[in-house]
């Protein structure tokens, strides 16, 4: 099934959200709860390994400075490691100042480990958003990249639906235009844009890959790469766990079908070619 996307030329991006199941609560918490992300994570490498695939994997520091193993792993299987904080926050629930040092704690975590600059970042609950655009000044002050935490649809908890729908160079002054002026990238999450109406739908990975059926998971990055440009998409480990424990603070989406992931996760390095954000910008 891959031919039909290697003849358009278009290879798309795999990222990872390294989080363990309970991350969605209070880090007050953390510690009353079952750690699993080292075997879950696992899990996909093993995947990514058996059709040698790349990807980047934005790591909450929190995880990294628990398992430091684990992060030694990701980088010696040669995927790239970018930050999605320490603490697993929302930008809508911090000041600048606290987003910075939260930043910089979960930064510092993974170069000590990797002896290498973290270039990429993704905020908790994809939380740059309009109100939260300063968030992009502090990324680059402190030598990052790029960011790939934008949705161009609208949930209750993320979205900035009239957003670039394709990897683009972002300035916090606007962060819904294509600016050329500036030499930070964002990779918004992907959509499917219904004709006509202009609607958007989120197909990028997570809760969409679980919901809708694979075939129209498919069918949505087949028309991405058809317009020539990348589909980017995300998982978490968690979701490869469906024994994980049941807690009532975790919403009933959190976990909706989990038992579909791993095969849906499959399909898709089977029938498209997926590299990480590293590698893509190179």
């Amino acid at each position: 099934m891959k031919e039909d996307n290697i003849k358009n030329g278009v290879t798309n991006i795999l990222t990872i959200d390294v989080e363990d199941w309970y991350m969605d609560t209070d880090i007050s918490r953390w510690d009353s709860y079952e750690d699993r992300v080292v075997q879950c994570t696992q899990k996909i490498l093993k995947i990514l390994d058996e059709t040698n695939t790349k990807a980047t994997f934005f790591v909450v520091g929190y995880v990294a400075e628990h398992f430091p193993e684990l992060i030694e792993e990701i980088k010696v299987r040669g995927h790239e490691i970018g930050t999605h904080g320490y603490s697993h926050t929302s930008i809508r629930k911090q000041k600048p100042s606290e987003f910075e040092e939260d930043l910089l704690k979960s930064i510092k975590i993974l170069e000590d480990i990797t002896k290498e600059k973290v270039k990429g970042h993704r905020a908790c609950q994809f939380s740059i958003v309009e109100e939260t655009s300063w968030a992009i000044d502090i990324l680059k002050k402190n030598g990052l990249k790029y960011d790939s935490s934008i949705f161009p649809v609208k949930t209750h908890l993320y979205g900035v639906p009239d957003a670039p729908l394709y990897p683009y160079s972002i300035s916090s002054s606007n962060i819904k235009i294509d600016d050329p002026e500036e030499d930070f990238f964002e990779f918004p999450l992907s959509v499917y844009r219904i004709p006509v109406v202009h609607k958007n739908i989120p197909i990028a990975g997570g809760f969409y890959l679980r919901f809708f059926p694979y075939r129209f998971t498919k069918h949505a990055i087949t028309r991405i790469n058809k317009g020539g440009q990348p589909a980017i998409v995300y998982v978490h480990p968690w979701e490869f766990d469906p024994k994980q424990p049941g807690i009532k603070e975790l919403r009933w989406y959190h976990y909706y079908r989990l038992s579909s992931t791993e095969k849906k996760f499959k399909k898709l390095l089977n029938d498209f070619e997926f590299t990480s954000v590293r590698e893509y910008l190179q």
